[in-house]
C-alpha cells in the first residue's frame, strides 16, 4: 500500500518549521471540517487524513520516522526492484541468523509494547509503586533493627550489687523463710530444707534439719518433699584433707 504524502496533504514544504506546520493544520482543518462541510464525505475523509498528517508530523520523533521512510520510497520509486532485493537481503539475514541458532533479543521476543513505542507513565508509576510496597517490609525492619541495638548501645549497664547488699538481702529471705515454715507454710519448709541441705544463701549445711522440715512439709501433703525425702542422701559430704596430709 502506497504511502500517503502528509506534506502534499497539508500543503507545506517538507523543511516546515513545527509553529508553521500548527498553523498550516489550522488553515486546513477549518477548511475540511465536517460541521462546515455537511454531507460531504469526501471532505469528512479529507479531515481524517489532515488530522492524522498533523499527529505524525507534530511528533518529532515520528516525523523523523516519517521522513526516512519518505526518503527511501522517493529513492525507490524509480527502481523498484531494488526495494525487492532490500527485502530479500533482510530476509536472508534473519534466516541465516535462526539457523545458526541465534535468538533474537529478549526485548524483541519478550515485549509487551508495540514497536518504537514508549511505556506510558501510569504503567511506570504502578512499577513503582509495587516495588516500594514489597521493600517496604524488609527497610521497617532494617530501620528497627537498627534503632533497637542504638538503643541498647546507648543505656548503661547496671553494676552488680555489692557482696554484703547481696548477703543482707539473702538474711532477710532465710529470716522470711524460717519465719513461714515455724508457721506451718508447707512451701516455706520446703524451700528452707533446700537451703539447709546445700548449704546455701549464706546458711551453713544441716541436712539432718533439712530432713525434719521436709519431714514436715510431706506430712502436709507435699509431693516434692516426699521426693527429696525418698531420693536424697542425708549423710553429710566427707571433707577432703590438705593435699600431702593423711586423713
Amino acid at each position: 500500500m502506497k504511502r500517503p504524502d502528509y506534506y502534499a496533504v497539508l500543503e507545506v514544504p517538507a523543511d516546515i518549521a513545527p509553529s508553521a506546520l500548527k498553523l498550516a493544520y489550522y488553515r486546513q482543518a477549518k477548511k475540511y471540517h465536517p460541521d462546515l462541510n455537511p454531507g460531504d464525505a469526501a471532505a469528512e475523509d479529507r479531515f481524517k487524513l489532515i488530522a492524522e498528517a498533523y499527529r505524525i508530523l507534530g511528533d518529532e520523533r515520528e516525523r523523523r520516522l516519517y521522513d526516512e521512510a519518505r526518503e527511501r520510497d522517493i529513492r525507490y520509486a524509480d527502481a523498484p526492484e531494488l526495494a525487492g532485493m532490500v527485502r530479500k537481503v533482510r530476509f536472508s539475514a534473519r534466516r541465516n541468523r535462526r539457523e545458526n541458532g541465534e535468538r533474537p533479543s529478549l526485548r524483541r521476543r519478550f515485549t509487551l509494547l508495540p514497536a518504537r513505542k514508549k511505556m506510558p507513565w501510569w504503567v511506570m508509576f504502578l512499577m513503582g509503586v509495587f516495588w516500594i510496597s514489597a521493600l517496604l517490609p524488609f527497610i521497617m525492619r532494617t530501620g528497627s533493627t537498627s534503632l533497637s541495638r542504638r538503643e541498647y548501645a546507648g543505656k548503661e549497664e547496671k553494676p552488680e550489687p555489692e557482696a554484703g547488699v547481696v548477703r543482707a538481702r539473702l538474711g532477710k529471705l532465710r529470716e522470711k523463710l524460717e519465719a513461714a515454715a515455724a508457721a506451718g507454710d508447707a512451701r516455706a519448709q520446703l524451700h528452707l530444707g533446700l537451703m539447709l541441705y546445700n548449704g546455701s544463701a549464706g546458711v551453713q549445711m544441716d541436712r539432718e534439719a533439712a530432713r525434719d522440715w521436709w519431714k514436715r512439709a510431706a506430712a502436709q501433703g507435699d509431693r516434692t518433699a516426699a521426693f527429696y525425702l525418698e531420693k536424697c542422701d542425708f549423710n553429710p559430704p566427707a571433707q577432703q584433707s590438705p593435699v600431702g596430709e593423711t586423713p
